[in-house]
Formats: structure tokens, C-alpha cells, sequence
């Protein structure tokens, strides 16, 4: 039984005691004890004034002028917190009674002093101008009195925080003070603390079955963290772990504060009582959720109310809240048995039985109502537990049917992989003389491929040279149309030198000689020239050993560039464009293989004046083609940029452009071999880096990187 009902009954007995031993004589307000019960004594007719003097402990005060005063009023209707009051109550002890040896008890909820005919009996808390209330809760002190009156004074201070706590739990008097037999008292007390010991120890026993109940589900959710159920589940029993701890804590509490605290605490855990619902939702596969969020926006509600108006406290926490729960517990299992879910009926049944059990334990007293109370608490958890336990009992049933399958299949399956094992025993030697001859044939096709392969290499330096070629024989072709010029100029001056000669014209013999000399000279300077072009053009066209080599950059980018050109130009005779350089002219000598890097450029530079020359045919007359080249040092590396206006690279193919054989050129017109060829040169054989920056319909760029180390 809880707490508060023992000290509501207690209180009903007292009073109803004390109301007869209460009498006025001679106009004094005296509490006449004239006999005794087994039930402690409640004492009244107490008088009251404020103020602190220490004569009001005195016997002999005249306190005439004093008010009548009620101890036993509830806290908020005190007036005076935080002031120091005095009560003095006159009792006259009957010779009737044969004892001196009495107990004196307060349950009380301010700080104290108790004095006894003027002298300091006890001291309840303290007692200062920061009060620290004590509650000795009821706690038999013994106390000599001897037959005849007695003054009795009480010196407290009610704590203004005091003035607004309230619980039912705990007892929310100012203070009230009982008097009995002192053997009859240390009975009475010693029974009561039996029966808190007995109510103890069923909630620990309880606080062990919640706590092992929790950790277990907790487990259970740990290992499968898809059954939501367990975890669920586990809020509820945690739920009831801490309201029983809560029990136990309260029934020791001498500070209303902490109890009042306390209290809240336990009815904030019934609202955790929405576990039950979601662990039933979650064992059927129940997904509306309308009913659950109302029963908590009620529990929120009830929450809110319990700060301002906990007089229906017991109703909403410990009866309306829970039975929402459980009613929304029934009706969900009832859908689930009408869909042949299995195990509903343990639900129904544990949920009915935690209502009959809930209405029915406060109208049951003694034992058999304690019973009732650990049944209720019980009656959802052995449910939950029967039904968990039937659901496992299933699932292993479940399993052992299924591993007995698995058994059957398991003897098959090994049977037919004897059966294939002797198939492939048989199959082996065909495939190996198959494996043999295939791979025989793929040896040949590789061979075939590389072959293939080689000859596509040459035949894209065969077109490059051929390029290169074209543009060797139009830087050649000036200067040998100058050697024909002058050559025939000077047959005919010696036609007329002859004629000089035989007239004898000294003079005019001398000036055409003189005109032969220059000619022959111009004949021979540009000579020399295309001797020049060739000499260079064969130095960067030749195999070479692969030799890295001090290098002008800027020399072999322009001649490359002039090539790149007139070879496009000799077979399109209406393309034109304008060809930029931009060349640091402070550029050192890089070591580069000449010939390769070369070939870099040429790849490059035939791309750009075919990028142009393709846009060119379908742009308006207003488009100027242009193809430049960029050189110069930056980060200690050297940088070729060639950029040209042209029809620009898809973004889709961008990526692909470096692998070898891919081409957009139509067939006849290009191997793909070209950018791989310069990719492998660049990064491989220079350990440089090639970028390109493209947008379609706009040009292209591409930049080289060249270590100068």
C-alpha cells in the first residue's frame, strides 16, 4: 500500500481521537489527556502569534491575547512564510493514566523547536533566517510528563517556497503533532515501518524483474535492429523500472521539496506509458498512428495541468493515462486477431487484465490489496512476455523445420555435385585440347594485332610525314624559284656578252660581267638557303637516337608551325589563316628530344589548321581564322600554348580524344593515332603533362608542360 494512504488513514483516526479529548476550562484552551488508545493522539487546541521572543517558551507566558490556531491546515493556506511563529498548546496530563513515559511525535513541514515547561525538547530542521524544514515523519521521541498541566511551545518557520507544493503522495500539512504511550508509539511505529519494508522489498523485488526485462530487449534491439519491438518494449519496462524505484525513494523523503520533485518525476514517467502501443504497433505491422498521437497529446496536457492543479493527480496519472494505453492496446490486437495474426490474444488478455486489476486495487485493503498492486504492475509484462516467449517458441520451430530442409537439400545438392564432378572429370581433357587449340589461335591473332598495330603506328608517321614533307617543298620552292629567275637572267646576259665581246665593247663587256657576278652570288645565297631548310628539316624529321638534347623551342615551334601550314595549304589551295606567336624570347635551350617533341608539335598544329579550315567552310565571310602559339617559363616548367578559333572538341568526347585509334576525322583522313602518339611523348617520354580546354563551337587549346630539369 502506498504512503500516502497510510498517513490518510492515520490522520482520519487521529483527529477523530483528538476531537474528544479537547475542553475548555476557565477560559483557557486546555487539551485534557485522560486516556489512551493503541492510535496515537492527534494534539489540538494550539494557539498561535508571530514574533520571536524567548519568554513565549515559558510556562508562565499569559498568552491570553493569542489566536487560535489550526497546525494541521494545508501549507498554502499559511500567511505567514518566511516569518518566525510561535504556537503554544496547554495540556493536562490525568492522573489516570499511570505513566509517565510518553511519546511525542510531528510529521511537519517547516523547521522547529519544540520546548517542553520552557525547556528545549527538540530541534526539527533549522530554525534561522534561511529556514531548512525538516520532516521527522512521525518519528516517537521520548518525553517525561508527569501527571498535571503542561506547556507545550513550538517556535517555527514556514520556507516561502513551501507555500505552492502540494502532492498527494506526501503529506502537505504545516505541522502536526501526536501524543501516546510510549510503548504503544514504538509499536505503532515499528509495524508501520515493517509494512514500508515489505512494500520496499516488493518493489525491489519488481525494480530486479524490470531492470533484467530492459537490458534483455535492449540486447534483443542491439542484435536485430530491424524488431523495433524490443526496443519499445524496453521503454516500458524502463517506464516501470524508475516509477518503482520512485516508490521506494519516496517513502524515506523528510523534505517536501525533494518529494514534490519526485513526485513529478514519477507521474512524467507514466506518460512513457506510449511505449506500450508502439511495441504492439510494431509486433503487428500497424502504421496508423492518430489514436497514439492524441493519447500523447493528452499526457502532454496532463503534464502541463499537474503545475497548476495536481488536486486530480491520482485520476489522470495513476489511472486515466495508463488506461488509455491499454485500451489502445486492445483494440489495436483485436484488428490483428481478425487478420489471423497469431499470438493477439495474449495481448487482449493482458491488457484486460491489467484494467480489472487497476480498478480493483484500491478498493481491496491490507495484503491482498499489495497483491493486486504487483499483479497490475505484472499483468502487461508476463502478457508481453507469455506472447514474446510463444513467438520465439514459433520462430525456433520455424527454424528447425527449415534446417530440416535445408538438410534434404544439402543431401541433393551433394549428390548432384558428385554427378557433376564426374561430368567435369569427363569434360576436362575436351577442354583442355580446346583451351589448347584456342590459345594457339589467340597467340597467332595477338601476333596479327601487333603487327596491325605497328603498321598503324608507321602509317601515322607516314602521314605526318607526308604533312611534313608538303611543307618542306613550299619553304623550299622560294628560294629555287629565285635560283631559276636569276639563272635564266644570267644565260641571257651571256648571250649579250658574247655580242659585246665580238664588237669589242670593253665596257659593256665589263658591266654584264659585272651583273653575272651578282646574279651567280644571289644564285648561290639562295642556294645556301634551301640547303639551310633542308639540313633542318631532315635534323628534326631523322629517327635519332632518342637523345635528349639542348633545344630552342621557339625555333622548332615557328618552323613546325610554317610547315603545319603550307602542307594544309598545298592541298587547299582557298584555305588561309593567320598564324600568332607569342615567343619568350629569353627562353633557355630546353633539353627535349628534338624529334619527338617536333612531331608533338606538328600533331598539334595539323589538328589546329584542320579545326580552322573545317569551320571555315561553314562560317559566314566574317570569320578570320587564327591558330597561335605561346611559349614561356612559369613555375619552373615550360609552357606551350596552342589555341586556335576552330569548330572546338564535344564535351562528350573530350575524354577520349588521348586513346589511341579514336578519330572524328572521316575514314581515309586519320589513323587516332596522332594525340596518343603526343600523349605517350609528352608524359612518358618527357614527364611532362598535356591539358585541353575546349568549348564546342568556339576552339580549342591545348598546353604542354615541359620540365626544364
Amino acid at each position: 500500500m502506498k504512503l500516502y494512504k497510510i498517513w490518510l488513514l492515520s490522520a482520519v483516526l487521529l483527529l477523530a481521537n483528538g476531537n474528544l479529548s479537547f475542553a475548555q476550562t476557565a477560559g483557557k484552551h486546555i487539551f485534557q489527556l485522560s486516556k489512551l488508545s493503541a492510535v496515537d493522539t492527534v494534539l489540538n487546541g494550539w494557539l498561535f502569534k508571530t514574533g520571536d521572543k524567548p519568554q513565549y517558551a515559558l510556562p508562565a507566558y499569559n498568552d491570553d491575547e493569542w489566536t487560535q490556531f489550526d497546525p494541521g491546515a494545508e501549507l498554502y493556506t499559511f500567511k505567514y512564510p518566511g516569518q518566525t511563529c510561535w504556537l503554544r498548546l496547554h495540556l493536562n496530563i490525568d492522573t489516570a493514566l499511570q505513566t509517565n513515559e510518553f511519546a511525542l511525535m510531528a510529521n511537519q513541514n517547516v523547521a522547529s523547536q519544540v520546548y517542553v515547561d520552557g525547556k528545549l525538547f527538540k530541534s526539527y530542521g533549522t530554525v534561522s533566517a534561511s529556514p531548512v524544514a525538516y520532516n521527522p515523519l512521525n518519528y516517537p521521541e521520548n518525553i517525561q510528563l508527569s501527571a498535571g498541566p503542561h506547556v507545550i511551545a513550538v517556535k517555527f518557520i514556514l520556507p516561502g517556497e513551501y507555500m505552492h507544493l502540494h502532492t498527494t503522495v506526501y503529506s502537505s500539512n504545516i505541522l502536526i503533532f501526536s501524543i501516546n504511550k510510549y510503548t504503544n508509539a514504538i509499536k505503532n511505529y515499528q509495524e508501520e515501518e515493517v509494512q514500508i519494508d515489505r512494500v520496499n522489498g516488493e518493489n525491489l523485488w519488481l525494480m530486479g524483474i524490470f531492470f533484467i526485462l530492459t537490458i534483455t530487449h535492449i540486447i534483443l534491439y542491439l542484435y536485430h535492429r530491424s524488431q523495433k519491438a524490443h526496443l519499445y518494449y524496453s521503454g516500458i519496462t524502463f517506464v516501470l523500472l524508475c516509477d518503482t524505484w520512485l516508490n521506494v525513494t519516496l517513502q524515506t523523503q523528510h523534505s517536501l521539496v525533494a518529494a514534490y520533485w519526485l513526485n513529478n518525476l514519477g507521474n512524467l514517467t507514466f506518460a512513457g506509458f506510449i511505449f506500450l502501443p508502439l511495441t504492439i504497433y510494431a509486433i503487428f505491422g500497424y502504421r496508423n498512428r492518430v489514436v497514439l498521437k492524441l493519447i500523447l497529446a493528452i499526457s502532454c496536457i496532463c503534464l502541463l495541468t499537474m503545475f497548476f492543479n495536481n488536486e486530480y493527480e491520482a485520476i489522470l496519472f495513476f489511472y486515466f493515462i495508463p488506461i488509455c494505453n491499454a485500451i489502445e492496446c486492445i483494440r489495436v490486437a483485436i484488428l490483428a486477431r481478425k487478420n489471423k495474426q497469431r499470438g493477439a490474444i495474449f495481448i487482449i488478455t493482458g491488457s484486460s487484465l491489467f484494467l480489472v486489476l487497476l480498478g480493483l486495487q484500491n478498493s481491496v485493503p491490507g495484503f491482498a490489496g499489495e497483491v493486486l498492486f504487483v499483479l497490475t504492475l505484472l499483468s502487461l509484462p508476463i502478457g508481453m512476455t507469455i506472447f514474446l516467449a510463444i513467438q520465439t517458441a514459433m520462430t525456433y520451430s520455424a527454424l528447425e523445420i527449415n534446417l530440416a530442409e535445408v538438410q534434404a537439400l544439402s543431401d541433393k545438392n551433394l549428390q548432384y555435385q558428385l554427378e557433376k564432378q564426374q561430368l567435369l572429370a569427363d569434360q576436362n581433357e575436351t577442354l583442355e585440347r580446346q583451351v589448347a587449340e584456342r590459345t594457339a589461335e589467340l597467340s597467332t591473332t595477338l601476333d596479327n594485332l601487333k603487327a596491325t598495330q605497328q603498321q598503324l603506328i608507321q602509317a601515322e608517321k607516314m602521314a605526318s610525314l607526308g604533312e611534313l614533307t608538303a611543307g618542306i617543298a613550299h619553304e623550299i620552292q622560294n628560294p629555287l624559284n629565285f635560283v631559276n629567275n636569276f639563272s635564266e637572267v644570267s644565260i641571257e646576259l651571256l648571250d649579250e656578252l658574247k655580242q659585246e665581246a665580238e664588237t669589242g665593247n670593253k665596257e659593256e663587256v665589263i658591266a654584264i660581267a659585272g651583273d653575272l657576278t651578282q646574279n651567280l652570288e644571289k644564285i648561290n645565297h639562295h642556294g645556301r638557303r634551301a640547303d639551310a631548310i633542308v639540313k633542318g628539316m631532315l635534323q628534326h624529321s631523322q629517327s635519332g637516337s632518342g637523345t635528349k638534347e639542348p633545344t630552342n623551342i621557339n625555333t622548332l615551334s615557328n618552323e613546325y608551325l610554317r610547315l603545319s601550314y603550307h602542307g594544309l595549304r598545298s592541298k587547299d589551295k582557298s584555305f588561309n589563316a593567320e598564324t600568332i606567336t607569342h615567343f619568350d624570347e629569353e627562353l633557355p635551350l630546353i633539353k627535349v628530344v628534338p624529334q619527338d617533341i617536333g612531331r608533338v608539335l606538328l600533331n598539334i598544329f595539323n589538328n589546329a589548321f584542320y579545326a580552322v579550315n573545317k569551320k571555315q567552310k561553314t562560317a559566314g565571310e566574317g570569320y578570320k581564322a587564327e591558330v597561335s602559339v605561346t611559349t614561356c617559363l612559369e613555375n619552373g616548367q615550360l609552357n606551350i600554348w596552342v589555341k586556335d578559333n576552330g569548330v572546338g572538341i564535344p564535351a562528350g568526347i573530350k575524354g577520349k580524344i588521348m586513346q589511341p585509334f579514336f578519330t572524328t576525322k572521316p575514314t581515309g583522313e586519320g589513323t587516332g593515332l596522332g594525340l596518343s602518339l603526343t600523349y605517350d611523348i609528352v608524359v612518358n617520354g618527357h614527364g611532362g603533362s598535356i591539358t585541353v580546354n575546349s568549348v564546342e563551337g568556339e576552339g580549342s587549346e591545348f598546353i604542354i608542360q615541359l620540365p626544364i630539369v
